[in-house]
């Protein structure tokens, strides 16, 4: 039952974050200053944190550990990727193309992070 719960509450996180964040970076492209309110900032730091944890509890759960579980490692390794294009669409980046950029790139290596979830597999093509 526990299992269940929280998977349910990580899948439901996972789909909301990608939707925030899509939606976000669609925004960006028409309004940049929108993306810095700080509700939108606070709305995606909650879902991503709840995301975080409830990751966390599905490996404390499990006992699959990311050294042990190879397409473990390679999804961690891509939400870490994912992250910093992430910030780099966001927040770092200096000009409207090169945000579009980091988001487009942010989004494919979102894909390629949840087929990899699903297959569980590095290779999931």
């Amino acid at each position: 039952m526990e299992f269940e719960i929280t998977k349910f509450i990580h899948v439901s996180c996972v789909l909301l974050s990608a939707l925030f964040f899509f939606s976000r970076g669609i925004v960006m492209i028409r309004t940049p200053d929108f993306v810095g309110r700080l509700w939108v900032r606070r709305t995606a730091e909650s879902i991503d944190t709840l995301l975080l944890f409830s990751g966390a509890g599905l490996v404390w759960i499990t006992g699959e550990l990311p050294w042990q579980e190879m397409w473990l490692a390679t999804k961690l390794g891509a939400l870490l990727l994912y992250i910093l294009l992430g910030m780099a669409a966001f927040h770092w980046g200096k000009g409207r193309r090169v945000r579009i950029g980091f988001w487009m790139a942010a989004v494919v290596t979102y894909s390629y992070m949840i087929s990899v979830a699903l297959a569980r597999s590095p290779w999931p093509f």
